[in-house]
């Protein structure tokens, strides 16, 4: 919403700078977006008459003008093809400016001097699309005498100044030159001065009749009917009021229309009676697949949700949203008849969404309009035809519904709003406020009762009418205190909060980056890298590739990286902390579970100088899963067992991840064929179940001192079968020497030459530490001798 300071200025006396305006507004809840200043860098600009006008000599398209600006007169040389004697204009003097910086000054153009610049309305800050028809391309000219010399910007009320509000879905009384008039007043004081709405009304009665089909769809519905009016331009003041609210003038009877509905917020609309070709407007909802012509040429199809204005057949204007062809003034109208209608906002915001059709008059139907300015704005309208386009309005108006003029009314004290406030404002300044907001205020036994007009039915609870009085009062005037009867706190990061920190801190500091994806994806993804084989579908999806719930989150991964690598990117390390969805059936609320995922493919742990790296393997994303672990307290409950329930996973380099006994996620290299479809070499990936993994409570960490003896080693290679899993070793190594054994771990895994077929080597390392004194050789063979001696009972073959 535009709000010029001038025209506003005809409602309420205002005594403070525009920039105190503005700024009071906004602190008082309503954000003044922009401030426009059609007097910023101009200089130097006046009215000039026009006394001669010929052809450049040397040139075809240049005139020569002889110009009177008050104190001389001047030759400028003009392009413009509309420039014609006897004309007052607007000129930019010798040493004047222009906005975006434009300097004027003496020139010579094909050899003629030029002492200034007749100005076109775009020219001096006016956008073109506000610029009336008749201006478009040429310069501007004033229709009526004006005095040479005097000041443009005041001869065409542009020595102004235009608040842009940005206003919340609720202040629907600000979207009108009334309602910021009376929020003026609410934070300035003063009185708002309603518009002239006097009507001299003929002896004819109005002719026509209305009839609502619906009373829920148009709970009211009103014409009055001017005759005899002229089609000419509207008044240049009223011109410029309405391009400074960002709309373009038409004639007359149309810029009527837009002002009222500017000054009060209420639409209305012109039909030409005469094409109307009935006596009686009935509203109804259309007729499936009904066919109906706008004032923009385009052919609408209706559906039966649309409210549409008809002549008792066929529609004439779709209700709120935009008039017909058929009926729409033109040059050759001579009889108007006004609509002022109260209408559905459910059903214009549908109607106006889908046809794509969104006006200055929709936006306000679709928010409701207030029931109190509906009569005033038609009487109003008929006014200005009277005054400004000659009309004769016929007596009456023909109306069918039921306005809604009684005010609702809110009860509260002041003490319910101090206590809420924190203040310890008196009734009287309560009463003060709310008056000047133009709520009707009372006190009746220590209790407030405040009277809502329409216009401000967003109202609806005493709070509102408490927050109404803080904003009025002034949020900066509210005392900042703390709570009474509480127990201050500080804030901390929930144990959850904490250990998801320590993993991405973890992940980042390994190279990883953090990726962020739709938790939307294509049904043709679903299923992979998961036993889950449904998800839940969305009724209306953006498009097909974001038309289900993820169940799992290495799928976008995968896309992630595949995108990097296109793009030259050939390492890349990433992560995903994020939710997957279990789908419960198509009718009820799915299981979200938080998920942990990572992808590295590329060379790991590359150095330039010495030209080596890593591949990403399997083993890569093992240890990544360690070192998380490590970081949470949970390698000890940790193991790791073959697996190859994905087909999307290699089936010799996967493993399932088990928390305790319970699997909480897999690791793996992704199978060939699948790296291959996506563009992609060696890659591994891995997903836990980060749920499971916060669940976990560890206690606090205790911490051992360095021992203070040295630990000693043996080494053990084995020939096993090649389907003897490493894990069972270990355990059998773990269980045959429980004392003194500190760690086991795998360092060569071996198939191929020298070992028969069926066969494996594994060699392990073993280290042994006694924290009270040290190992002799004697006391390892001791602990070693029976390691030996279980792996052999199991079947293994010690290798020399």
């Amino acid at each position: 919403m535009r709000v010029s300071r001038e025209w506003l200025e005809t409602f309420i006396d205002i005594k403070v700078p525009t920039d105190e305006l503005a700024e009071t507004i906004t602190r008082g809840g309503i954000e003044v977006d922009d401030l426009i200043d059609y007097t910023k860098d101009i200089k130097k600009l006046v009215v000039g008459y026009v006394k001669s006008v010929k052809p450049h000599p040397e040139a075809d398209r240049l005139n020569l003008c002889e110009v009177d600006t008050g104190e001389e007169t001047t030759q400028i040389v003009c392009g413009a093809p509309n420039v014609q004697k006897d004309s007052y204009v607007i000129v930019s003097k010798v040493g004047g400016r222009l906005p975006g910086g434009i300097k004027i000054k003496r020139a010579k153009l094909r050899g003629e001097v030029s002492e200034g610049m007749i100005c076109s309305l775009e020219e001096i800050g006016v956008k073109e699309e506000f610029v009336p028809a008749e201006y478009q391309g040429g310069i501007f000219m004033f229709k009526s005498e004006q005095t040479p010399g005097e000041d443009a910007l005041s001869a065409l009320y542009l020595d102004d100044q235009v608040l842009e509000f940005d206003l919340t879905p609720n202040r629907k009384d600000a979207l009108s030159m009334i309602g910021a008039a009376y929020e003026t007043r609410a934070l300035f004081g003063g009185e708002v001065e309603v518009p002239e709405a006097s009507v001299s009304e003929a002896d004819d009665l109005v002719t026509m009749t209305v009839e609502n089909e619906d009373a829920e769809a148009v709970p009211f519905y009103a014409v009055r009917e001017v005759r005899d009016v002229e089609i000419k331009p509207a008044p240049l003041w009223m011109q410029i009021r309405l391009i400074k609210a960002g709309i373009r003038p038409i004639n007359n009877v149309v810029d009527i229309s837009n002002y009222v509905l500017m000054e009060y917020g209420q639409p209305l609309h012109m039909f030409d009676r005469d094409r109307i070709d009935s006596d009686k407007v009935v509203t109804r909802f259309a007729r499936e697949n009904e066919k109906f012509t706008t004032l923009d040429g385009k052919e609408r199809t209706l559906n039966t949700e649309d409210i549409v204005i008809t002549n008792g057949e066929v529609p004439i204007a779709l209700a709120g949203v935009m008039g017909g062809r058929d009926s729409e003034v033109t040059e050759q109208t001579v009889n108007v008849v006004i609509e002022s209608a109260l209408f559905d906002p459910v059903k214009i915001r549908k109607a106006s969404s889908r046809l794509n059709l969104r006006s200055e008059a929709s936006q306000r139907f679709e928010k409701g309009v207030s029931h109190e300015f509906i009569l005033p704005a038609v009487n109003r309208a008929a006014y200005l035809l009277e005054k400004y386009a000659g009309g004769k309005t016929l007596k009456g108006i023909a109306s069918e519904g039921q306005l809604d003029l009684e005010p609702g009314v809110i009860q509260t004290s002041a003490d319910f709003i101090n206590n809420r406030l924190g203040t310890e404002l008196t009734v009287a300044e309560i009463l003060g406020t709310l008056q000047r907001l133009g709520l009707g205020a009372e006190e009746k036994d220590g209790a407030i009762d405040v009277l809502i007009p329409s216009r401000r039915d967003d109202l609806k609870i005493p709070e509102d009418i408490s927050e109404e009085v803080a904003r009025i009062f002034g949020y900066d005037n509210i005392p900042s205190t703390l709570p009474e009867y509480s127990v201050i706190t500080p804030g901390r990061l929930s144990d959850e909060q904490q250990e998801v920190r320590v993993i991405k801190r973890q992940l980042n500091a390994q190279g990883f980056s953090q990726a962020i994806n739709y938790a939307l994806t294509s049904k043709k993804r679903i299923g992979e890298f998961t036993t889950l084989t449904d998800s839940l579908a969305l009724l209306m999806p953006m498009s097909e590739d974001r038309a289900v719930l993820r169940n799992s989150l290495v799928p976008h991964l995968v896309d992630n990286a595949t995108y990097n690598v296109n793009r030259q990117q050939k390492n890349v390390s990433l992560f995903e902390i994020g939710k997957i969805f279990k789908t419960n059936g198509q009718d009820q609320l799915p299981d979200e579970i938080e998920m942990l995922a990572g992808i590295v493919t590329g060379d790991q742990h590359k150095t330039a100088w010495t030209n080596t790296s890593v591949p990403s393997d399997f083993y890569t994303v093992k240890g990544v899963l360690e070192s998380l672990f490590e970081k949470l307290g949970l390698v000890d409950r940790i193991t790791y067992k073959q697996s190859s329930v994905h087909d999307e996973l290699h089936p010799g380099r996967t493993a399932e991840v088990y928390l305790d006994d319970k699997v909480i996620g897999f690791a793996g290299e992704l199978h060939p064929q699948y790296a291959e479809d996506h563009d992609l070499g060696q890659t591994a990936v891995f997903e836990i179940n980060l749920a499971e993994v916060l669940r976990v409570k560890t206690g606090s960490i205790l911490y051992e001192f360095l021992p203070k003896y040295p630990s000693m080693s043996r080494d053990v290679a084995l020939e096993v079968s090649s389907d003897v899993q490493v894990s069972e070793i270990i355990e059998k190594i773990k269980t045959a020497a429980p004392k003194y054994l500190a760690d086991v771990y795998p360092f060569d895994v071996y198939e191929g030459e020298h070992i028969a077929d069926g066969k494996k080597s594994v060699a392990l390392h073993l280290t042994y530490l006694n924290k009270e004194k040290t190992l002799t050789d004697k006391d390892i063979e001791a602990l070693h001798t029976p390691v030996e001696e279980a792996l052999k009972e199991a079947g293994y073959i010690l290798r020399g």
